[in-house]
């Protein structure tokens, strides 16, 4: 019994790494583009919540808050989105003192890091 010749073996061991490189290079190129995504959903928020806390002024991290809550798509944007309304509710309180905005806003931003 002859199990061929190498270069045959070799021809069909590429051919196998080929077809599993053509099915999951699809699904880790998605993912990646989720982190990116997250990431930059991350940034842009923190930006916004200093920005906020600085003016004293929500309307802008209101406004983008309301457009991208239509492209949540997970459940680490579900928990992202809460902490950003958290903010948002703390930075429209005025009942809390100032310097406990600050200490509260500070545990917020830690976390989108």
């Amino acid at each position: 019994m002859s199990i061929g010749p190498l270069s045959e073996w070799v021809t069909v061991l590429a051919e196998i790494v080929a077809v599993c490189v053509a099915l999951f290079l699809p699904v880790y190129d998605k993912k990646q583009e989720k982190r990116k995504k997250t990431r930059n959903m991350k940034a842009i928020f923190r930006f916004l919540i200093k920005k906020a806390l600085e003016e004293k002024d929500t309307s802008n991290l209101e406004s983008y808050f309301k457009i991208s809550y239509l492209i949540i798509d997970s459940n680490d944007d579900k928990q992202i989105y809460s902490l950003v309304q958290q903010a948002i509710e703390i930075l429209n309180n005025q009942n809390i003192p100032e310097d406990k905005k600050e200490v509260n806003i500070e545990q917020i931003l830690e976390y989108l890091k």
